[in-house]
């Protein structure tokens, strides 16, 4: 017959057991979060010299598009003007044929009239 004892005994040590147990298991899981957070340490340190990189890139880019922006605005200036002149120049030619169109059979009858 078991006594009291004996069953103090197994507890404890089913209880050193569990203790044994869930050690290994924060362990393992402590060392599976350091090596998760190396790895995103060394994904994020990647990725930061990436960045720094483009930007090194880009600073020559943002030198060339503020050099380029008033030239840009000067084109864009210039072909207003050039379509405004073009606006111009086709209305006046618009209204000089109306005019024209109108007086058509005066102005032939005028010409004729000049050589008879």
């Amino acid at each position: 017959m078991p006594n009291r004892l004996d069953e103090i005994s197994r507890v404890i040590g089913n209880i050193e057991a569990e203790v044994r147990s869930l050690s290994a298991s924060v362990a393992e899981v402590r060392q599976t979060s350091a090596e998760h957070h190396r790895e995103n340490r060394e994904k994020l340190e990647t990725i930061g010299d990436r960045v720094e990189k483009i930007e090194a890139d880009m600073k020559p880019l943002a030198n060339t598009v503020a050099t380029m922006q008033p030239i840009v605005a000067g084109y864009a200036v210039t072909r207003w003007k050039i379509a405004g002149a073009f606006a111009l120049g086709t209305s006046i030619i618009t209204a000089l044929g109306w005019v024209v169109s109108l007086f058509a059979g005066k102005i032939v009858t005028w010409v004729v009239s000049l050589f008879r």
